[in-house]
């Protein structure tokens, strides 16, 4: 089973962290919505201190968190997930969308990886495998960041790598590499859809997510004036606030 956080009552906001995150990522975003919503936060298979799955799909994640909201009595939450978070919280709304009442994509894409993309996935399993997750986190994360950031609010996340292990990094980037296209999905859903959008975000290009929304039949845009890919942390407050805008 999963390990999760759960903090406050009302309508529950499932947040899904991204890769080479936990659910302390979202520490910051449990203390502004509690006291509106009931926030779970769980740490997804091969992260923090949830174990790591053998040949792990997103199907594989999402049946993992189906099973850890159904042991907690969930029947419809709002679940928004980032990075790689969201890919799982596609995979969820394709195999459970009866559970959501909506659900939100934060710096994340409906497209699957392109063939550079794929090959940039096995060149930092290599590295893993050959310097570790520390020495692969301490170059992988700060990019992600906006240069502004200071660096003490960036070493937290970086320090957080420090309890991987190289097999759940290994196992999340080929389910990454293989997960299938979505887009098909987005343009199909009746289910209202939030995104999260960074203007400096280098890995998931605003211009790509915008358009994506446009796709939707219902889509709620957040635009990050101020953050690349790490928009939860770069901007907590206001990121916060366009959630309960949007459960609301």
């Amino acid at each position: 089973m999963l390990h999760y956080t759960i903090a406050g009552t009302g309508k529950t906001v499932v947040l899904l962290h991204g890769f080479c995150e936990n659910n302390t990522c979202f520490n910051k975003q449990v203390l502004l919505l509690k006291e509106h919503c009931k926030v779970i936060t769980p740490d997804l298979p091969g992260a923090g201190k949830s174990a790591a799955l053998t040949n792990t799909t997103m199907e594989s994640m999402a049946d993992a968190l189906y099973q850890l909201l159904v042991n907690l009595g969930e029947n419809r939450v709002v679940l928004i997930g980032h990075s790689m978070g969201g890919y799982v919280t596609l995979a969820f709304a394709k195999k459970y969308g009866h559970m959501l009442t909506s659900f939100g994509l934060l710096h994340s894409t409906a497209k699957s990886d392109s063939e550079e993309r794929k090959l940039k996935r096995d060149q930092a399993k290599r590295l893993i495998t050959e310097k570790g997750p520390s020495f692969y986190a301490r170059n992988f994360i700060p990019p992600l960041f906006h240069p502004n950031t200071p660096q003490e609010v960036i070493t937290p996340y970086v320090n957080i790598a420090d309890d991987f292990t190289a097999e759940g990094l290994s196992e999340a980037l080929t389910a990454m590499k293989n997960r299938e296209d979505s887009i098909a999905f987005l343009e199909q859903t009746i289910l209202p859809v939030f995104w999260g959008i960074g203007k400096y975000d280098e890995l998931i290009p605003q211009e790509d997510m915008l358009h994506q929304s446009l796709r939707c039949k219902q889509s709620y845009v957040a635009y990050l004036n101020n953050s690349a890919h790490m928009g939860h942390i770069e901007e907590t407050e206001l990121l916060s606030q366009h959630i309960l805008r949007f459960i609301s």
